[in-house]
């Protein structure tokens, strides 16, 4: 039946809107017709663009103009030409939604004897485009075979019982998973009602993941956009939601066959339980990167146990995420508490204090710069303690030649699009931040990462140490520079190393060097104590912890870890 229909935009959408969703269809149309890289950039501050592409080595600026009564306004034109010269873009279009009455012809015809080639995308254009572009987008990506395998275990979970968790590493494709889940049920019709619900906690990753999804959804297949203040006029296809939009107009909403929650290790949270006992679907699925959850709320019970789970380890056995190289920078080890032999039992807060001395940022952008200056590194995230401390450690990043912002939640959403796209674009060298890049975020290229904070989150501590995991052609490995300020961090890394280790594969995607000391005996020890009492540093909670009492020569200060 779906089949049959010509597209996600036709007459009907043209007429209804609302704009945000016709810039949100030039751009999949763009992304339908084959451009290889496509950005919505509208917004306060974008010098006239709403939509940016690149095809065939050009880079093209669309002004997006709907009108609900009216034809478009003349000034869209002006409006184009000064985007093209902000972003400095090689062809210029005026998509609009309502036939142009002949002052914007006119404007055209001016700019045109400048010696400026604006093009005009009517309503016939665009509709002759979707009817030309093929069922799927050519940038449909490929599925690796777990991704497969994950594809069938949450088809035929949801299916059969209505249930379905996936759990996949960051970096390792689940949004693609879930988008292929969705449209094939769509395929098969098997989504009561013709709509399915997609829902996250923040704004961001809403967006992300209703632009990611396009790739890999057959043209018919609609999407619609639900974030406070924009509210859709159509309700059929996908609905991409915040679940606090959601919350606040429960009542005014039409029933879904299917609810897929993205980030599902929040679906414990009151909100999302309000939104799944009201509208109560025939299916729930959700895929998640951490499963863990501080609450202790156990999403199995809502999910069902995870029909595939493919962790960080199983990633990099298998060689689907970047070679790591993974630095425990601890030369500030206080090696002289070590020596103190004892047999007492020490709070991992105590040992945090006696035993690790904390480093200096001076030291730590003295290291980053040597990573950009002798091993080519192109993109990096430095993880800080504050908002504060990441502007000022940007700042300090800076003074030594590197091209470095601060990016947080406390910004515009303008001002952060645009620091990412410089980032994207290679005219960053690094952003700090503090948690803005746990969730949802997408930078391939990032091929170093830093820690500068200490988190006692496990969840936490893996999802940002997965913004550099991602792999991508332009990069040889991900260097983590950790400047451990906890012992259970030290624990974390170990337990990953371990895990990368055990599998059959040979390729060690940690390396074969994980913690070096300059002391070889102080090496050994504190090695061997952490593989033992990692799984109780592990636990929540101020765990006490014992030193054996032990001997060896009095090692060379400073201690290291490299």
């Amino acid at each position: 039946m779906h089949r049959l229909e010509p597209g996600f935009l036709d007459r009907a959408r043209l007429l209804q809107g609302p704009w945000q969703s016709f810039e949100r269809d030039v751009a999949r149309l763009m992304l339908a017709s084959g451009f290889e890289d496509v950005r919505i950039v509208g917004g306060s501050g974008d010098r006239g663009a709403d939509v940016l592409g690149v095809s065939g080595g050009q880079l093209w600026v669309f002004q997006c103009k709907h009108t609900t009564a009216s034809p478009p306004p003349a000034k869209a034109v002006s409006e184009v030409v000064e985007a093209a010269r902000y972003y400095g873009a090689d062809r210029m279009v005026v998509a609009v939604s309502r036939v142009p009455a002949q002052g914007l012809w006119d404007e055209v015809a001016r700019y045109g004897r400048l010696g400026l080639n604006v093009e005009v995308a009517t309503p016939e254009t665009l509709l002759g485009l979707m009817q030309a572009a093929p069922e799927y987008a050519p940038r449909r990506r490929e599925l690796r075979d777990y991704q497969r395998e994950a594809v069938a275990l949450m088809r035929e979970a949801l299916t059969d019982t209505g249930k379905a968790q996936v759990v996949l590493a960051t970096g390792l494709g689940k949004t693609v998973v879930m988008a292929e889940v969705v449209a094939d049920l769509f395929r098969d019709d098997r989504v009561e009602h013709g709509r399915a619900l997609v829902l996250a906690h923040t704004r961001d990753l809403v967006e992300q993941l209703h632009q990611s999804f396009w790739a890999q959804l057959p043209k018919w297949v609609r999407t619609e956009h639900f974030s406070a203040p924009e509210f859709p006029k159509m309700w059929d296809g996908i609905v991409f939601a915040t679940v606090q939009s959601v919350v606040s107009s429960i009542d005014k909403l039409p029933p879904f066959g299917l609810i897929v929650v993205d980030e599902a290790h929040h679906i414990g949270a009151a909100m999302f339980q309000r939104v799944i006992e009201a509208l109560r679907p025939r299916m729930l699925a959700g895929a998640t990167a951490t499963p863990w959850r501080g609450d202790g709320f156990d999403i199995d019970t809502m999910l069902g146990a995870p029909v595939v789970q493919y962790g960080i380890a199983d990633g990099l056995r298998r060689g689907f995420l970047s070679e790591v190289d993974y630095r425990l920078c601890a030369d500030n080890i206080d090696w002289s508490f070590v020596q103190e032999m004892s047999r007492h039992k020490y709070s991992i807060a105590q040992l945090n204090r006696k035993l690790i001395i904390p480093t200096r940022d001076e030291q730590a952008v003295r290291r980053i710069k040597e990573e950009f200056d002798h091993s080519g590194r192109r993109a990096g995230v430095v993880f800080c303690p504050s908002v504060l401390h990441a502007i000022e450690f940007a700042a300090m990043l800076r003074r030594y030649d590197l091209r470095a912002e601060a990016v947080s939640g406390d910004q515009d959403p303008r001002e952060r699009e645009l620091l990412m796209a410089r980032f994207r674009a290679g005219e960053l060298d690094l952003v700090t931040s503090v948690d803005l890049f746990n969730e949802g975020v997408d930078v391939p290229d990032v091929d170093l990462v830093v820690f500068l904070r200490a988190t006692h989150s496990r969840r936490i501590f893996v999802q940002q140490l997965g913004r550099g995991l991602r792999a991508s052609p332009r990069k040889d490995k991900v260097i983590v520079l950790d400047f451990v300020t906890d012992i259970r961090r030290v624990a974390e890394v170990v337990e990953l190393d371990k895990a990368t280790r055990s599998g059959p594969v040979e390729r060690l995607g940690l390396g074969g060097q994980l913690i070096e000391f300059r002391d070889a005996s102080a090496g050994s020890f504190l090695r061997e104590w952490m593989l033992d009492q990692a799984s109780l540093v592990l636990r929540e909670g101020d765990s006490e912890l014992e030193l054996p009492k032990f001997d060896f020569p009095e090692p060379p200060p400073p201690g290291s870890v490299q």
